[in-house]
Order: C-alpha cells, then sequence, then structure tokens
C-alpha cells in the first residue's frame, strides 16, 4: 500500500463515519441542535464536506466542486463560505435539503479522493495553506482532514 492508498482508505473510513451519522435520520433529528451554541449534524455534515473540497482544491489547483457544480447557489449561500465563523443564528438557519446535502457530501468526498490519487509521492511534501497564513505539507493538510472528520 502506498500513500496514496492508505490515505483515501483514511478518507473513505471517515466519510462512511459521516454518513452513517445522517442514516436513518428524521429531518428532526438531521437539524436538532441541542443548545443554541451547538452544530446540528446536518451543519456538520455540510461544514466537514466543505472543508474536504477546500482542501482538496487547494492541494489540486482545481477549482471546488461547491463553486464549479453549482453547489454554492442550490444552498443559496456564498461561494467562499465553509463555516469556519459562522455565528450560531448561521448555524439555526442552516436547513438545506436532504438530498442537496448528501449530494454535496458525496461529490466534495469523491473529489477529494481523486485529488488524492493523483499526487505524486514527492507532492506530499509541497507546501500548501491549510488556513490563511499557515503553509503545511500536504500530507499535514489531508490528515488534518481525515481528523477533523472522525
Amino acid at each position: 500500500m502506498d500513500l496514496n492508498q492508505l490515505i483515501v482508505a483514511q478518507l473513505d473510513s471517515a466519510y462512511r463515519w459521516i454518513e452513517r451519522a445522517a442514516d436513518g435520520l428524521t429531518d428532526e433529528q438531521l437539524y436538532y441542535q441541542p443548545t443554541s451554541d451547538t452544530n446540528s449534524i446536518a451543519w456538520l455534515v455540510w461544514h466537514l464536506s466543505r472543508w474536504r473540497d477546500a482542501k482538496g482544491a487547494t492541494i489540486s489547483g482545481m477549482p471546488q466542486v461547491w463553486i464549479s457544480e453549482g453547489w454554492a447557489e442550490r444552498f443559496g449561500m456564498a461561494a467562499d463560505r465553509t463555516g469556519l465563523g459562522d455565528t450560531a443564528e448561521q448555524v439555526a438557519s442552516f436547513r438545506p435539503d436532504r438530498d442537496s446535502l448528501l449530494g454535496y457530501a458525496d461529490v466534495a468526498h469523491r473529489a477529494i479522493v481523486e485529488c488524492v490519487s493523483k499526487l505524486a509521492p514527492e507532492q506530499f511534501e509541497q507546501p500548501v495553506e491549510y488556513m490563511p497564513g499557515d503553509l503545511r505539507p500536504v500530507w499535514t493538510v489531508l490528515i488534518g482532514v481525515v481528523g477533523d472528520s472522525t
């Protein structure tokens, strides 16, 4: 197993947890917030998917599927919104339809898997922006994406 396969396996495993979190839930359960300052499962599925999409695009140099495939418009949200810094009101008002939410999660996952599958060994050491002003090697960015999803 090479590094590409290892990271793809980890991304797949983490994505299965995201799928399981939403599987079989009613809409009430999907959008439920235990307190006003906690995130719903729906918001977490979206945010983790946005992060996968954004980081995969940063690494690959390809556009985010959120933008290129029109998901931002379908969600009625800004193209650059990832959930980082969302207010309690933004989280509470987040209610996309289930099919759009899970559809976006799926395409964002497939996009980062494709990105990782195509990386040459030396590309894992290239610095990319993890957060504004925070450059890290590609492999640490990918480990962060996996870790955030588990």
